[in-house]
């Protein structure tokens, strides 16, 4: 197990060329404001944006609540609603065949032209925010749940069968363990687009949010009050990948481990050897029985 010293030496190094090429994508971006003297409603230098970005620290925190009110139960429910048609799909031959297509063709729609009508419908409060950050984070996790589930190999399935797999404990022993790698990346994606989602909603129609700040800086020409809000953005992007979806793949309890290279006729072989012993339980159990009953075992 890697020392404490070696974790972090490791941590700095993959840290620092990012770090390094941000820093001096700045120090050019400042330098060039000032060079060719380009007017602020056009570009700002950083040093501007950060100033402003102190100075009114509560308006952005307050944006940013209000359209994190938005992204967490819309990711949460699109999420949940795109995994459980994923495995409703998996298990049915006739929702494959007649909603799988439709599914694809839907997730060409461009989701912007979506914004407009759901204002429309439902107003100018929460719940059409909510809807397209569902039908963004819904179509990622959909997709690539169904990919892990029908990743398995077929035969390996065939021979949890035959051995009287109940189609509840193919799934929960082997396909779904099998699949959180491809959930947890359709989850990735589809908290990045969440924020996308809620950013077109307050676009649309809102009076507060980080969407909101960013097209009401955008048409007073206040380039500093921008930017500000787009980096408040990134942060929150940041925020909901790194610390909430890893967090939660790096601490699933018994599954943890199989974010690791898993070979999956292991955990079939596994699966199996249990099966085995359950059911020769269940012969012993029925040898027993009969000869309490006085008739010959079998």
């Amino acid at each position: 197990m890697p020392s404490g010293s070696a974790k972090w030496r490791k941590l700095a190094q993959a840290a620092i060329p990012p770090v390094v090429l941000v820093v001096g994508a700045v120090i050019a971006w400042e330098a060039a404001v000032h060079l060719f003297a380009i007017r602020e409603f056009i570009l700002v230098p950083p040093s501007r944006v950060a100033r402003q970005f102190t100075h009114a620290l509560p308006v952005y925190l307050h944006n940013t609540w209000v359209s994190l009110q938005e992204i967490l139960p819309g990711f949460l429910i699109g999420s949940a609603a795109g995994l459980f048609l994923a495995v409703a799909i998996v298990h049915s031959r006739t929702l494959r065949r007649s909603l799988y297509p439709l599914l694809i063709i839907f997730q060409t729609v461009p989701k912007a032209a979506i914004a407009p009508l759901l204002i429309l419908w439902f107003g100018h409060g929460v719940f059409p925010k909510l809807i397209l950050v569902a039908i963004l984070a819904f179509f990622p996790v959909t997709v690539d749940a169904i990919l892990g589930l029908t990743s398995i190999e077929a035969t390996l399935i065939d021979l949890l069968r035959s051995v009287s797999a109940s189609r509840w404990q193919i799934l929960w022993k082997i396909q779904m363990p099998h699949a959180l790698p491809h959930i947890f990346a359709g989850l990735r994606v589809g908290s990045t687009f969440a924020v996308i989602g809620a950013i077109l909603a307050e676009w649309v129609g809102a009076n507060a949010g980080l969407g909101w700040l960013i097209m009401s800086s955008g048409a007073q020409l206040e380039m500093d009050k921008m930017f500000a809000a787009i980096i408040a953005k990134v942060g929150l992007v940041q925020q909901l990948r790194a610390f909430r979806v890893v967090h939660a793949q790096r601490h699933l309890g018994p599954y943890r481990a199989l974010f690791e290279p898993l070979d999956g006729y292991v955990a079939g072989r596994d699966f199996i050897l249990q099966l085995e012993d359950e059911v020769g339980e269940r012969v012993a159990d029925d040898r027993v029985l009969v000869a309490d009953l006085g008739h010959p075992a079998c």
